[in-house]
């Protein structure tokens, strides 16, 4: 009679194991679902692709950067001499933060950001934190750096 009882045990043992299991799926299914819910409503609409490039006229002094060479943009792109920019310029008349492009999904802007040497669209002067748009084909100075921007 002893035996049957263990038996009975491990048989009921087992099966309680076995519900464990599925309860505890069944908990990590409901947590992804409501988690991947949350994703899909939270989400923003994208951003509009940026195909912008500054093409490099001038380098100026930086050897990094030389005379036709394509730099790809981001929809916000810093540029400086700082290692934190988006695209570091070494040339010794850039600021360590000079200017910033955005692409508001029609029209680029750049903006001084209180460089040394300013910033010109061109042969327009870029006043310190006022955006000015750019086109196709117009030429950003930086110290002594000379690009094309090719949106």
């Amino acid at each position: 009679m002893e035996a049957i009882n263990g038996y009975t045990l491990l048989f009921a043992g087992k099966w309680v194991l076995i519900g464990l299991v599925y309860f505890i799926l069944i908990i990590l299914l409901i947590t992804v679902r409501r988690e991947m819910a949350g994703r899909t409503t939270r989400r923003e609409a994208p951003l509009a692709v940026a195909a912008g490039r500054l093409k490099v006229i001038n380098a100026g002094s930086d050897m990094h950067n030389l005379p036709g060479a394509v730099l790809l943009l981001k929809p916000e792109t810093r540029l400086g001499a700082e290692s934190d920019n988006d695209l570091i310029l070494n040339d010794p008349y850039i600021s360590k933060y000079h200017a910033r492009m955005r692409w508001d999904g029609a029209v680029w802007w750049v903006e001084d950001l209180g460089s040394a040497n300013g910033s010109m669209v061109d042969g327009q002067i870029c006043l310190p934190s006022q955006p000015r748009p750019m086109r196709s084909g117009d030429h950003l100075k930086l110290g002594d750096m000379l690009f094309e921007l090719m949106a």
